[in-house]
């Protein structure tokens, strides 16, 4: 019987020091980065707002060139409508309403138009940050790299933010 006691606290023995050995083995080298910063840091790197709104300034402008002539139209019909002639005033009220209808379907394309090509931008900037943070986790030798907003507590050691910004082409 005590043999058979020696050899179950042997092989309990064996067997606790090999899943330490196997739980050792299994920890895997774990990074992050704060890629909702790193996403700012890029689009102001890029100037994205200022490439937008260079692209899509001569839209705007005839927007506003619409709006304002809608205003000024408003105003004659305000200031004059009770001077004019029923078909003069008829034909101004259609002509405001055609006016606003191509200002409110303008407005909205270009909205469109803004938020897709934002989008678009987004999306080649997350693009680039993950090729860095590939590049970066490989050659460092990380088995993971995960979002840094995403972690309660961790070593600074691991913050890969500064070398992946300094990784993005």
């Amino acid at each position: 019987m005590k043999q058979w006691i020696k050899a179950a606290g042997l092989s309990l023995v064996v067997l606790s020091s090999s899943m330490y050995t196997q739980a050792a083995a299994a920890a895997e080298k774990v990074g992050y980065v704060a890629t909702a910063q790193a996403m700012a840091q890029l689009a102001q790197r890029y100037n994205l707002q200022d490439k937008l709104r260079n692209e899509f300034q001569g839209r705007v402008t005839e927007l506003r060139s619409l709006e304002t002539n809608i205003k000024s139209k408003l105003e004659k019909l305000k200031r004059d409508g009770q001077l004019m002639s029923a078909s003069d005033k008829s034909k101004l009220q259609n002509e405001l309403q055609t006016l606003d209808g191509q200002f409110k379907q303008k407005a909205r394309a270009l909205q469109e138009d803004q938020s897709r090509r934002a989008s678009e931008e987004q999306q080649k900037l997350a693009m680039k940050l993950r090729t860095a943070i590939q590049d970066v986790a490989k050659r460092e030798g990380y088995d993971m790299v995960v979002d840094g907003q995403a972690i309660l507590f961790a070593n600074p050691k691991d913050d890969l933010s500064a070398k992946v910004m300094s990784a993005v082409k």
